[in-house]
């Protein structure tokens, strides 16, 4: 399958089409890498970018692709919408915070975001949602989750959507809650 690369010198984006379906969306590659590198530049991450390097790997992937992913590593035998695999440790950042988990490193690999084309497809099918707003709800979403913010409990859910609704505003995109 085709791969695409971002860089522009201090985020890199990989992005991996795990499925052909993908590319049936014209400059998919394009608007991911776009999307995924302003939500960097406007998430928690932005204070590490000077003279350092961030680095993201995106996968594009089918429904039975991310079922398969899901019931190895989570348990749930379901497709979902996306899934997040960060490299950072979770818990030292909501223990110590972002700035110390990762201190003086000049490269900081967030990790992986895995997206199902035909989840995604369906919900915004269900839910007339725009497709883009949508897709890009979900990268902001994920690249949280990769730098350490959780639904696990109410006060963490908050936090993590008012900072979700703070970014997609800033990028023209009406609060995906209401």
């Amino acid at each position: 399958m085709p791969q695409s690369k971002l860089s522009n010198n201090t985020i890199n984006i990989d992005i991996d089409f795990m499925s052909k379906k993908w590319q049936l969306i014209k400059n998919i590659d394009e608007f991911v890498m776009d999307s995924a590198t302003q939500i960097i530049k406007l998430s928690p991450l932005s204070k590490f970018l000077k003279n350092r390097i961030i680095d993201l790997s995106i996968s594009l992937c089918s429904n039975s692709q991310i079922q398969k992913i899901n019931k190895k590593y989570r348990q749930i035998d379901l497709p979902t919408n996306i899934l997040s695999f960060a490299n950072l440790d979770e818990k030292n950042i909501q223990l110590n915070g972002l700035n110390k988990t990762i201190g003086k490193a000049q490269f900081i690999y967030l990790g992986e975001l895995i997206l199902s084309y035909e989840y995604i497809q369906n919900e915004i099918k269900i839910n007339h949602k725009n497709y883009y707003h949508h897709l890009t709800h979900l990268l902001t979403h994920g690249i949280l989750h990769l730098i350490g913010y959780d639904h696990e409990d109410e006060l963490m859910a908050k936090k993590m959507e008012n900072l979700e609704i703070k970014i997609l505003k800033k990028l023209n995109i009406n609060n995906p809650y209401k």
